[in-house]
């Protein structure tokens, strides 16, 4: 029996053992999992990529790719593997864009599940200020008047996100209002930074401008830390992660009491829509037949049959492919609707292949703004200050 080892970040779900081990089966292939955890995943991957040492093939972050690309370590996949798949008109397009480097003839991996952000909110808080709850959330700058309106009216302080040098999310949170004002954080063809654009700049301080409704906290503010705020019935409003939502409704990890008067919505303007991607190692083609029952995991992973199962297990993993939409949990509720509508209208970063070094940098100075603001500086002088200096640095790493 042919042996795989199958690389996977987080703890593998019943779903998904289920899924390998029915395929193992069809195959004859024993397949091993390699876990890996969020915090090291990247560091083991450096290694792999290095040493040559690796699983045969990987569960990534899809903003990784260009990175290992890079480093000339992945498999590229073929044109015939890639219309067994379905091709790219199956899957979502600004997920299927991850893969896709440096030009359209060139897939290093296929787009497995998405992911994005989505706004939590106390319903009852909102009827109790008075505010619409159909028109609250239909732009930042509803959103901005929301959250201001709120303050002082009820008991719970109006707004909580994460705030710090470490939480790289700040970054695909800010991307839907940038996105939504028209602009961008970098040029076309990635060579040159765009976030000073005038439009731009207020956009991000227009994010900034929410915490001076939030109670300043013990920093730095992690996501749980933030996540727990909200949870306690302290705050009216947050970010969340569209995982964590299916969490609290579905696997009790939010009180009956509270669950009643949670409403979700997407953020306004363009969502974020990130995810992972299943990635197949060179190193795998030193044997033709390890080889190719590696790419046939690759295919079945991201397969409309995979897909559904996910969608439907324990931790839902939402689909790159439109047609599982359908699979996933508490359909026509406000949490599903606003997932599927985030993945409709959302877009991606496009390919870098210094990304994972520029989105860690971003999350050192957005945590910084955050942190100063909350301390009462002015959002529009903080953003402005820090950003010119990151514009500096990145100006000479991206010639």
């Amino acid at each position: 029996m042919l042996e795989l080892q199958y690389s996977y970040i987080g703890d593998p779900v019943p779903t998904l053992k289920k899924v390998l081990y029915d395929f193992g089966n069809q195959h004859n292939l024993h397949i091993e999992i390699r876990h890996l955890d969020w915090d090291n995943a990247w560091h083991e991957l450096m290694l792999w990529s290095l040493y040559g040492n690796g699983p045969d093939i990987s569960h990534i972050g899809s903003t990784w790719v260009t990175s290992l690309v890079g480093m000339n370590t992945l498999r590229l996949f073929l044109p015939e593997e890639i219309k067994q798949t379905g091709g790219e008109n199956a899957f979502l397009s600004h997920c299927w864009q991850s893969g896709v480097w440096p030009d359209k003839t060139k897939i290093w991996s296929l787009p497995w599940q998405g992911y994005t952000f989505l706004l939590a909110y106390r319903r009852d808080l909102l009827e109790k200020a008075g505010i619409d709850e159909k028109k609250a959330f239909q732009s930042s700058s509803a959103l901005e008047e929301t959250i201001t309106t709120l303050k002082g009216k009820t008991d719970a302080d109006p707004w909580v996100v994460p705030v710090s040098t470490k939480h790289l999310d700040t970054l695909h949170y800010l991307a839907s209002w940038v996105w939504g004002s028209g602009g961008d954080f970098f040029s076309p063809d990635n060579h040159h930074v765009a976030f000073l654009e005038p439009a731009t700049l207020e956009a991000i301080t227009s994010y900034y401008r929410l915490m001076q409704c939030m109670k300043p906290a013990t920093l730095p503010l992690d996501e749980e830390g933030a996540m727990n705020i909200f949870l306690e019935g302290k705050t009216a409003a947050t970010i969340v992660g569209s995982g964590i939502g299916y969490e609290w409704l579905r696997l009790g990890r939010m009180s009956t009491e509270l669950k009643d008067k949670v409403g979700f919505a997407p953020i306004p303007g363009q969502p974020w829509v990130g995810g992972d991607n299943i990635i197949v190692w060179k190193t795998g083609r030193m044997s033709e037949e390890r080889e190719k029952a590696a790419v046939a995991l690759a295919q079945h992973l991201v397969s409309l049959e995979s897909q559904r199962a996910l969608a439907q297990g324990e931790d839902v993993a939402l689909p790159t492919r439109t047609e599982a939409f359908a699979s996933l949990p508490l359909q026509n509720s406000a949490l599903t609707n606003s997932i599927i509508r985030s993945l409709q209208i959302g877009r991606a970063y496009r390919p870098m292949s210094l990304w994972s070094k520029i989105e860690h940098q971003f999350a050192q100075v957005f945590g910084q703004i955050g942190t100063e603001v909350l301390a009462g500086a002015s959002p529009a002088e903080t953003v402005r200050k820090h950003l010119d200096s990151h514009a500096n640095w990145l100006e000479i790493i991206l010639r």
